[in-house]
């Protein structure tokens, strides 16, 4: 019963439509998976819809937004209540997005769960695409783990000569706007720990700094080591090599003048910044004080000239002892 609900679709004719898949769904669905892995059974379903929009013959599919389901066993449907309001809210921020399909995690295609869910979809959309994405890690894969299935119908013994509706394969291409490529290499800095913060950037960066001058000093000391074994004579001279080191070490500006200036102006730049940084510091501290003396010396001012204080225990208390 189980090999009759799973099969794998033929690759058809489809509709001849382009599909442009975007990152930001892959990042959705990656994190609607992982939000809710812990909550989802063995072979459990991750859904939602897909935002798109069509221009022309070419469909770009560029947002998502998940599906609840009803019920919590294998026979578990669509929320139709559910799917129309969201919908409805997203059609009010993004205008220009249409449902174009819908989404789900597993290994395979199951025909029947498959097109009942797809069938309810098709009351928004009346060729709905389907996204499946796998969300088991196979070593050795370099393509992503996700196919495009489009429905057609088809005459079958199963359905008793009658067409019906059957998944094929469908072409995608991943496809991103200037804004999107920001945004994903912002993702792909986040360190492990989820921290984003400009020190965490700073760390990599110098990191990062550190290997490469330790990479140089290493080829540098390589390069050390062969021209000492020349001269010494432990292993054969290669005039070659020696050209090549040579052409190289006169293109290094090291020990002019002219260097030794460069070095000596960041130097003064670095002193003067970190001098201006102490000195405006030290200028907001004194402001703060005087600040909180005028105000303190005002009080202590209209307390003793307009009555409003007798006591002179309780005028050193406000002034703190200035006067």
């Amino acid at each position: 019963m189980e090999d009759d609900r799973k099969s794998v679709p033929a690759q058809g004719e489809g509709s001849g439509l382009e599909f442009k898949l975007h990152p930001l769904v892959i990042i959705n669905i990656s994190d609607h998976f992982t939000r809710c892995s812990l909550n989802v059974k063995e072979n459990g379903r991750v859904l939602g819809c897909l935002l798109g929009e069509q221009t022309g013959r070419i469909v770009h599919i560029t947002n998502t937004f998940e599906m609840r389901l009803e019920g919590e066993n294998e026979e578990a449907k669509v929320d139709r209540n559910f799917l129309s309001a969201k919908k409805e809210q997203y059609k009010t921020v993004f205008p220009d997005l249409e449902v174009v399909g819908w989404y789900r995690t597993g290994g395979e295609v199951r025909e029947v769960e498959d097109l009942r869910t797809h069938a309810v979809i098709g009351e928004v959309n009346e060729s709905p695409v389907f996204l499946l994405m796998d969300s088991k890690i196979k070593e050795g894969s370099r393509d992503l783990p996700i196919s495009l299935y489009e429905t057609e119908l088809r005459v079958s013994s199963a359905s008793g000569g009658a067409p019906s509706p059957h998944f094929v394969g469908a072409k995608y291409t991943v496809d991103s706007l200037e804004a999107e490529r920001i945004a994903v290499d912002q993702v792909a800095r986040i360190v492990p720990s989820g921290k984003t913060s400009t020190t965490d950037q700073l760390t990599s960066h110098m990191t990062g700094m550190q290997n490469a001058v330790k990479m140089l000093r290493d080829r540098i000391a390589v390069i050390l080591e062969t021209v000492k074994a020349m001269r010494d004579g432990k292993i054969p001279t290669d005039h070659g090599l020696l050209r090549e080191v040579s052409s190289l070490a006169r293109r290094l500006p090291v020990g002019t003048s002219k260097v030794d200036h460069e070095l000596g102006a960041d130097y003064d730049d670095t002193l003067m910044m970190a001098y201006l940084s102490v000195m405006t510091k030290g200028n907001a501290k004194m402001h703060e004080v005087i600040n909180k003396m005028n105000a303190t010396l005002t009080l202590a001012s209209r307390l003793t000239t307009g009555g409003g204080c007798s006591d002179p225990k309780a005028y050193d208390v406000i002034t703190g002892g200035l006067m």
